[in-house]
């Protein structure tokens, strides 16, 4: 979990992401890093997680397993939801507004009118003259950032018909295209509302982009399309998009019914941040008590032991983890992303179910992890330095062969990675030691309380001259200084500590 401040503070130094935070300084370094910690850290959770499950089902029997783990998991994901998730997100919101002001690095809308854009300067773009080259472009990016009346403003400079766009990839969109591609509904409204009475009002709603689709069409949003249209706009999508776009596709369309995709907008909603994976480990939870209770009753089948030998288990787990990489990553590029969501995608259930399953089975079953530390040690450094930036290179590939092969690369550095730390740390780690026991006591709490601070801190120090690896460690090492001081002074023997640890901490 600790590995998950180092994550997080890493992403503001990639490049436009949908990061709240875009530093003006890029890293090929931390991107190398947040890469090699995305690869395997919650692969190797869940593996973990399964194992550890199972082994309070063996003592306590599948309804004391579910009353232990649920009390572990609920408690701390509620609390965590109530308190610290609301803040995360009035702090993520301050700094998405600051980063709209200042524009995202390397974006390629930078002129003063865009500028004046992001800036909300309706006085200077009241000089903005009808034949401007820009206006355009101008128009969708202030309906990309709901920036109404600017956009009020710029179209009536154009007899409020949006002008098309002249950006590459953008052939043939304008601002209504915007603001259904990023879910604003007051910015769809508005366009609306200027063509009404206009003879080019059906022209309007039925222009085509390059691949063919109307603004009704791009409120269902293809999330690596979205990301590259974000990042030549230099926009940071915000957290509303999935309502935003059910919206627009409602005023967009009328007569269609919306109540469907309303709710489903609000499920897919990612109101639960970087507690997401508390909630997928709540319901993989869940299945695997129901399991244990069928088992109990009807004495299910046991996984036959070469499923989990050391030299036999990728013969089945690559393949069926690549297609479940090729389903999880489609859309995504590298590593499996949570939607962070009550309605999380299936696909990153099914995929990290897997996970969670074989850890349990290794534990049921009775198989320990392979003692062979001079292989892991071998094998450290070729899934780091060969596997990984194959598979990273390969992640955003349009072509399907390429794709499918990066998919089994990203599989194979998922449990190459897993295998070879879970060895190396029973190796290495067979015997309690003291530090180590406690930075895991501590780990649920400096988790929870993490990502504010980082946010806080990379906003801070966005306009530092400092290197990106000189900001990242700062911001590592104030936050994780930080709420280790705060949990051994403040936390660890209250009700909280024993609410995060359990009894002991």
């Amino acid at each position: 979990m600790l590995l998950g401040v180092v994550l997080h503070a890493c992403l503001a130094y990639l490049g436009p992401t949908r990061w709240p935070v875009q530093d003006r300084s890029e890293s090929f370094l931390l991107t190398f890093a947040w890469a090699f910690i995305h690869g395997w850290r919650m692969e190797l959770f869940f593996v973990l997680a399964g194992y550890f499950t199972a082994m309070v089902l063996r003592r306590a029997g599948a309804g004391g397993m579910l009353r232990r783990r649920l009390r572990r998991l609920v408690a701390p994901f509620l609390l965590g939801v109530a308190t610290v998730l609301p803040f995360t997100m009035w702090i993520e919101g301050q700094a998405r507004r600051s980063m709209a002001v200042r524009g995202v690095p390397n974006a390629q809308l930078n002129e003063p009118i865009h500028q004046a854009v992001r800036r909300d300067d309706i006085a200077e773009l009241k000089k903005t003259a009808p034949d401007d080259p820009e206006l355009g472009n101008a128009q969708y990016l202030a309906a990309a950032l709901g920036r109404t009346e600017a956009l009020k403003t710029l179209l009536r400079r154009n007899d409020d018909r949006p002008a098309d766009t002249l950006l590459a990839r953008l052939h043939g969109e304008n601002a209504l295209h915007a603001a259904a591609r990023f879910g604003q509904p007051a910015a769809v409204a508005l366009i609306l509302e200027g063509a009404g009475g206009h003879a080019w009002k059906a022209e309007l709603l039925a222009a085509q982009n390059e691949a063919g689709q109307t603004a009704a069409d791009l409120t269902a949003r293809d999330e690596l399309e979205h990301q590259r249209i974000a990042r030549i706009l230099g926009v940071t999508p915000g957290p509303d998009e999935a309502q935003g776009r059910a919206e627009a596709a409602r005023l967009l369309d009328p007569g269609k019914r919306t109540g469907g995709l309303r709710l489903a907008a609000l499920l897919h909603q990612p109101l639960l941040g970087h507690l997401w994976f508390m909630w997928v480990l709540i319901l993989l939870t869940l299945a695997f008590g129901a399991w244990a209770w069928l088992d109990e009753r009807l004495d299910l089948p046991a996984p036959p032991r070469w499923m989990l030998a050391e030299w036999t288990r990728l013969l089945w787990l690559l393949p069926a983890t690549t297609l479940l990489f090729w389903w999880s990553t489609a859309e995504t590029g590298f590593g499996i992303a949570g939607e962070m969501s009550l309605a999380e995608k299936p696909a990153a259930i099914v995929t990290y179910g897997l996970f969670f399953a074989f850890g349990a089975a290794l534990r049921l079953r009775g198989n320990e992890p392979a003692r062979l530390p001079w292989l892991a040690w071998i094998q450290l450094p070729f899934l780091t330095f060969l596997v990984l930036p194959i598979a990273f290179g390969l992640s955003n590939w349009d072509h399907p062969v390429a794709h499918l092969f990066g998919c089994m690369l990203q599989a194979a550095f998922a449990w190459g990675m897993t295998f070879t730390l879970m060895d190396l740390f029973t190796w290495h780690l067979a015997r309690p030691v003291a530090v180590v026991r406690r930075l895991a006591d501590a780990s649920l709490w400096v988790y929870l309380l993490h990502l504010p601070l980082v946010v806080a801190l990379q906003w801070l120090m966005a306009g530092w001259r400092l290197w990106p690896v000189v900001k990242c460690g700062l911001i590592c090492g104030l936050t994780l200084g930080t709420l280790l001081l705060a949990d051994h002074y403040l936390v660890r023997r209250t009700w909280l500590g024993a609410l995060l640890n359990g009894k002991k901490a």
